[in-house]
């Protein structure tokens, strides 16, 4: 009987080590991979997990779909779906309340509304705003702020010649006293509409743009599904980021997202517009924890950056105008060094399809895209390498002309709005504003190039050019239109024009104040000393008038200046003296406003946590009372694990040091300062800062912890 079976073989005689078995099974084990795409989870294959398409898909040539966000796991997408859901049956449970609650005649225009096919959440929304409407009615609004510690202007503010102190914003907040109580019915009272702007805090204001009202912004995202909230992000965008950040054309951009065109919108731009204006919905109190995966803005942010990087290949407007806002959202979130990377490529891409030159075959739509977005970010670059003392990384403006002041508005669009009871809608003067900052820019673009002809590398100009410099900017300063000059500004975009005017004179004249020069046209101690005083008083007048609390991307960086200077004032004056508690009051109006806007951007949460370690003890107490600070809830750990940014803390210009006066410096000293508390047996968290003056490093060489 033959042998069915196969003879064995004689032993290897180098046989496998176990060593390296075991390597070779470690190497191929699988990575897991946070959620398979759909396909592969009804095959049960192991998905590689690669978006747009797995690897997988693309070899068996399937469609390749996937139900979860690029960070989440399913069981994550299930408890998102969940919510969404939750958020829709609260909303028919709210339209049935509604339905059983009100008058025949109400409820029979909530269905006829229904009928026509308008969403269940946006029903419910505009009912109950309308309630909320009646409720304000009846009770006080507070239309105008006051100043902690000392309620009264400074005087050395009235010493000089100071246009804002006789302009008509301060004169009006002078016939509302702080304590009187004022009603919302009270505005049927003011006879002239246009007058409001001076009575009224901004952010009252309601956007006005039918298109919104209708428009499936759902249809551009897959963060989220509800279109009234999303809504909303884009209002709180138009109003309160877009004025002064206008990288893309408004209504080009609207009429192709209500349309679905995608030439002038696209899902990555309509993401990167609602990670930024994430910041600002006030109803969300961890809105600046941008590291959290909980967070919506996060998801926004992730989803716009994921959009970026698949769009590179192959960039259109909208690419590159979505770059722009990633970088100024990242700037704000305290990750600079991240955002600089859009800007980089961004500008690539504009290069790429000649945005900043025109063509004579260009299209009237495309004229108008292309020069907002050319002049926008020059407009960004200019200002941004201003700030952190480096090269212009566009040298010259765009090559495409600005319109004639007459034409701004039909050219860049208006964006009108409407206060509370309001009867007319009130424009908020977009083209002319963009104009005057176009103008602006290249002349500070032109002095940036200047005096850094190298990164952190500060080359003084001559006196002589200095001044040449400030008559272009005086004779741009009188040319302001009639609503931007300084008697009538009053809206938070026109009052930055002149707030950065100021800055701009400080930086261009402080570096000769030390140095003893002397010219017959102009004094450097006196320019810089009269801007000084403007500077903090638009800054006053605006906190009068608008408040702090609202998001406002370019408080954050006039804050921590006017802060940091009044800091380093302080410490000259005689304490106790009229001066010094002038300054004090400066030193905690600048705190509370870091902090509130800290609410918004974390960025801004950092410096004040820094500055707050730059006071006295006194004025550390007296902020206690002023500030409600969360005290031992960890937030501070994410400022060593979070941040990375390079923007210079405090520093109008580089006159008077070269030392390292970054954010991530303070950072730096912050983590070595809590690493020497924790070995002394002291907490890492401080209730009230044990000062050792001067607290903030000012100088590379001895310990920032040193007196």
């Amino acid at each position: 009987m033959s042998n069915l079976l196969r003879p064995l073989l004689p032993n290897s005689p180098n046989p496998p080590r176990t060593e390296a078995l075991s390597q070779a099974q470690h190497r191929a084990k699988r990575v897991a991979t946070a959620a398979a795409c759909e396909a592969c989870r009804k095959r049960k294959s192991k998905c590689s997990a690669e978006r747009p398409r797995c690897s997988v898909c693309v070899e068996r040539q399937t469609p390749c779909e996937y139900t979860t966000l690029p960070t989440e796991t399913h069981l994550r997408a299930q408890k998102r779906k969940l919510t969404d859901l939750e958020i829709k049956c609260q909303a028919f449970e709210d339209l049935f309340g509604i339905l059983r609650s009100r008058p025949d005649e109400e409820t029979a225009q909530i269905l006829q509304r229904l009928r026509t096919g308008e969403d269940v959440q946006t029903i419910v929304k505009v009912v109950q705003d309308g309630d909320l409407l009646l409720q304000l009615a009846l009770k006080p609004l507070r239309f105008r702020y006051e100043f902690p510690y000392i309620r009264e202007m400074p005087l050395h503010l009235k010493e000089r010649h100071n246009p804002y102190l006789q302009s008509t914003l301060y004169e009006k907040m002078g016939t509302v006293l702080p304590q009187t109580p004022v009603y919302l019915e009270t505005l049927l009272d003011i006879e002239e509409e246009s007058h409001k702007i001076y009575l009224v805090p901004y952010h009252t204001v309601e956007l006005v743009d039918s298109r919104i009202s209708s428009m499936n912004v759902s249809n551009w995202t897959k963060v989220s599904s509800d279109n009234p909230m999303l809504r909303v992000f884009l209002q709180i965008y138009l109003v309160f980021e877009f004025p002064f950040h206008p990288y893309f054309h408004k209504d080009l951009f609207l009429e192709d997202m209500l349309s679905g065109s995608t030439r002038f919108c696209s899902p990555l731009l309509v993401n990167a517009v609602l990670s930024a204006a994430w910041h600002g919905y006030s109803k969300m109190k961890n809105r600046a924890e941008f590291w959290s995966p909980d967070n919506l803005g996060y998801r926004f942010l992730a989803e716009a950056r994921r959009l970026f990087e698949l769009e590179q290949a192959n960039p259109s407007i909208t690419t590159i105008q979505a770059g722009a806002i990633i970088n100024l959202t990242c700037n704000l979130n305290g990750i600079d060094e991240i955002g600089w990377i859009y800007t980089y490529r961004s500008l690539e891409m504009a290069r790429d399809i000649s945005l900043f030159s025109p063509s004579p075959d260009e299209t009237r739509e495309w004229q108008l895209a292309a020069g907002t977005t050319a002049w926008c970010f020059f407009n960004s670059q200019a200002l941004a390498t201003f700030h952190t003392f480096q090269p212009p990384i566009i040298k010259d403006p765009p090559a495409r002309p600005l319109p004639d002041i007459d034409d701004a508005a039909a050219y860049f669009g208006e964006i009108w709005v409407k206060y509370p009871l309001g009867r007319e809608l009130i424009p908020l003067l977009n083209g002319p504003v963009f104009r005057a900052i176009s103008q602006f820019r290249v002349i500070m673009n032109e002095i940036t190039a200047v005096s850094f002809s190298q990164p952190k590398t500060f080359k003084r100009m001559s006196l002589s050019a200095a001044i040449g410099c400030r008559s272009r900017l005086l004779a741009w300063y009188e040319d302001l239109p009639e609503p931007l000059q300084a008697q009538n500004i009053a809206l938070p975009s026109h009052m930055k024009i002149h707030i950065y005017y100021h800055i701009l004179l400080i930086s261009l004249f402080e570096p000769f104040m030390q140095m003893g020069y002397i010219h017959a046209e102009a004094d450097p101690s006196t320019i810089v000393n009269h801007s000084k005083a403007c500077f903090e008083t638009l800054l006053r007048v605006y906190y009068l008038r608008h408040g702090f609390e609202s998001a406002d991307v370019t408080l954050v960086q006039f804050l921590h200046l006017l802060g940091f200077s009044a800091l380093k004032d302080i410490a000259s004056v005689e304490k106790g003296s009229a001066t010094y508690e002038a300054i004090r009051s400066t030193l905690l109006l600048c705190a509370k406003g870091m902090w509130e806007q800290g609410q918004n951007y974390y960025v801004s949460e950092v410096m004040f946590r820094l500055f707050r370690q730059s006071l006295s003890v006194d004025d550390a107490q007296l902020l206690r009372d002023i500030v409600e600070i969360e005290e031992g809830d960890g937030r501070t750990d994410h400022m060593i694990h979070e941040i990375r940014s390079r923007w210079p803390i405090g520093r109008f210009s580089m006159a008077d040091e070269n030392g390292d006066r970054t954010l991530n410096h303070f950072i730096h000293w912050w983590e070595q300062h809590m690493q020497e508390r924790a070995q002394n047996g002291a907490g890492t968290e401080l209730d009230v800062p044990i000062v050792t003056s001067p607290r903030y490093p000012q100088r590379s060489g001895p310990s920032p912890t040193q007196g």
